[in-house]
């Protein structure tokens, strides 16, 4: 399938904003990397602003969908299944860290729009993980629990994992807290 412009604009936001942060993306080389001319820019988005929400919501959100709800057309094996996904490491950039922790750090503070953006996005994120928590209790594979406070938790913790091997650049950091998690997770599983 062709990709379009529009795609071309956004899989080269995402890269810009996710490798140098929203401010420090550079539109000339979006630009380039799209290898679109400022025009077609302008037909599909009015700013810069505009093309890296669209950017941000559209990618981390294509991302979470294919990531979970894959797990949540499952008949059994929830939670080992989000287990493994939260420890597939091949899934993660260390480097650049969590692009969703990324913008909500450099610009929530800034810009009520990217606020609200990214309020939407982690609101999506725990309700997947909510909803995977809340099948796996209705198939008896965990115990009944608080599965709103418990996605909050989990996905707390993923978060801060991923900032701590952003921050060391040893990656065993994020597989340690996946260990601690998970080993806090099993303590729900019915016997």
């Amino acid at each position: 399938m062709k990709e379009t412009t529009r795609q071309k604009l956004i899989d080269a936001t995402f890269e810009e904003v996710f490798s140098h942060g929203y401010q420090g993306a550079a539109l000339v080389d979006i630009l380039r990397n799209a290898g679109v001319h400022k025009g077609s820019m302008y037909h599909h988005f009015s700013s810069k602003k505009e093309m890296a929400l669209a950017a941000i919501q559209e990618k981390i959100s294509t991302r979470n969908f294919e990531k979970y709800s894959k797990i949540l057309q499952l008949s059994s094996g929830y939670l080992e299944t989000l287990l493994a996904a939260f420890k597939d490491t091949t899934q993660r950039d260390f480097k650049r860290g969590c692009p969703i922790a990324n913008i909500v750090q450099e610009m929530s503070n800034l810009d009520e729009d990217f606020n609200k953006t990214m309020k939407l996005i982690y609101e999506e994120l725990r309700r997947y993980i909510k909803d995977i928590l809340d099948k796996a209790i209705e198939v008896k594979e965990m115990r009944a629990c608080d599965t709103k406070k418990l996605a909050l938790f989990i996905t707390a913790a993923l978060e801060g994992a991923i900032l701590s091997v952003k921050a060391s650049g040893n990656p065993q950091e994020y597989v340690d807290s996946v260990e601690i998690l998970e080993d806090y997770l099993r303590g729900f599983i019915r016997n």
